[in-house]
């Protein structure tokens, strides 16, 4: 469906790789997700949290990927370069869209 030869230029169905990356908590004595900075080693980053946006946008050949609302070493995840422009654009070849989770930039504006 997402590769129709009629209109290759506009999706049809879209898939959407949530929450980009470091993102599992909820609500952990006392710390909320609008206010978790993950703090995570390159190994950590690249064994247990980044494998599977991978592999959702080079073998799933996902179409969007959603940001999430916690910081991963001081930065949010939704202003990162690193994350976004680095890692997923650069590295991983993404061209598809970057989306915010909800009121996950009014974390990054007012936090």
């Amino acid at each position: 469906m997402q590769e129709d030869p009629l209109d290759p230029l506009h999706l049809k169905v879209s898939s959407c790789c949530k929450h980009y990356a470091a993102y599992d908590l909820e609500n952990w004595h006392g710390m909320d997700r609008y206010h978790f900075d993950a703090l995570c080693s390159e190994y950590d980053l690249y064994d247990t949290f980044l494998p599977t946006f991978q592999a959702c946008v080079q073998q799933g050949r996902g179409s969007g990927i959603m940001c999430s609302y916690n910081a991963v070493n001081g930065v949010p995840t939704c202003a990162s370069y690193d994350f976004l422009g680095g890692q997923l654009r650069g590295e991983w070849g993404f061209d598809g869209y970057i989306t915010s989770d909800c009121g996950a930039v009014d974390c990054v504006q007012n936090t």
